[in-house]
């Protein structure tokens, strides 16, 4: 189960099956662009949708939206040839770039701005794309095409130590990034406790 923080009036529309979830295209999503669900953690989805409105000076009321989510074809990256995948694409961006580092994007300072991380994992998905194309095809026969990816999870270490002295941190939390919203099966309202 999974998920998402927003106002009251777009989980109340999606909650009545008028809409979807919008997806997140900013240069800093750190799993690419994609609609966002926090794992197994409603309370955590109700303290970022809270955090990110009191910034935002925004007054509406805040509610949770669960998700049942079939993950399909998943970008894991808690897995190891998801990690190994990364690094092919972070290999293919900076040959976009001439061998560049400087022209690449960078990871800000805070934990939440990931633009090096999400052009890295945009460009997993383009080069993936571009085997579904038939001019690809035809100057590579015999090479396999790449699916393209429907979810994308990873896991996040933030919030500082939980007590002194700890690796474990206060805000740990795995999140998943939903490109193909066919995957999400359901949407429900979260028991309240």
């Amino acid at each position: 189960m999974c998920f998402h923080g927003t106002d009251e009036a777009t989980a109340e529309k999606i909650l009545a099956g008028k809409d979807h979830l919008d997806q997140s295209t900013n240069q800093y999503d750190w799993l690419g662009h994609g609609i966002y669900f926090w794992e197994y953690s409603p309370h955590r989805a109700q303290e970022f949708v809270e955090t990110k409105f009191a910034r935002e000076k925004r007054k509406d009321k805040v509610a949770v939206v669960g998700a049942i989510i079939d993950p399909g074809l998943c970008l894991n990256l808690l897995d190891a040839s998801g990690l190994k995948s990364l690094e092919l694409a972070y290999e293919a961006l900076l040959a976009n770039n001439n061998g560049d580092v400087a022209q690449l994007p960078v990871n800000g300072t805070q934990r939440w701005n990931r633009n090096l991380d999400c052009a890295v994992i945009n460009m997993l998905h383009e080069l993936r794309e571009v085997t579904q194309q038939k001019t690809w095809q035809k100057k590579n026969p015999g090479r396999q095409t790449l699916p393209a990816y429907d979810t994308v999870r990873g896991a996040f270490w933030e919030g500082g130590p939980i007590f002194p002295g700890s690796l474990i941190e206060k805000k740990n939390h795995v999140q998943i990034c939903v490109r193909n919203p066919d995957v999400i099966k359901a949407y429900f309202r979260p028991i309240q406790d």
